[in-house]
């Protein structure tokens, strides 16, 4: 018996051309909300990531018994990573023998960390009570804050008097942030 039906295995370029379209008008519709979604990842892992740093050197300075501070890994600049370091001189950085508890690496290129913190130098030391203080005094807390933002999306870090930390979103909680 002879066949003599066409059969279409494929699409016509044009059926082709119409559903690449169709996929870039939607995805270009979608990269918008994307792109805030992977800033807002960005942000709340980062934020996430110094929260338990300063976590840890507040832990560290009561089970030891002495002060912990947490400092940029590099200069002033918190985005290039931070430290939980034993800091025997208190000078604010790293030195040879100090012992460095914790290193967290470089953040992403697009995020940024502004610190508001009480004395202009970029530290928080914590003492044996677990309460923050300055580099002149014991008597004297560190206390402030952190802005992350990456883009349109921010996360804040705020020390107490305690040592306490909370975390808050500064465009949704603008009265307790």
């Amino acid at each position: 018996m002879l066949r003599t039906e066409y059969q279409n295995n494929g699409m016509s370029l044009i059926e082709l051309m119409i559903t690449l379209m169709i996929a870039a008008i939607l995805t270009s519709l979608a990269l918008p909300g994307f792109r805030n979604f992977l800033d807002n990842v960005k942000v709340t892992t980062a934020a996430s990531q110094f929260r338990s740093a300063i976590s840890l050197a507040r832990a560290e300075a009561m089970r030891r018994g002495v002060r912990v501070d947490l400092i940029p890994s590099k200069g002033r600049d918190w985005s290039q990573g931070w430290m939980v370091v034993l800091d025997t001189n208190n000078n604010q950085q790293a030195d040879t023998g100090e012992v460095i508890l914790y290193y967290g690496g470089k953040m992403p290129d697009q995020l940024f960390i502004i610190a508001g913190l009480r004395d202009a130098k970029p530290y928080l030391s914590f003492d044996p009570s677990g309460r923050p203080r300055s580099i002149a005094s014991s008597a004297v807390p560190q206390i402030g804050s952190f802005l992350f933002s990456v883009g349109s999306m921010k996360r804040k870090i705020i020390i107490g008097f305690l040592g306490r930390v909370r975390s808050c979103d500064p465009d949704k909680d603008q009265a307790t942030c």
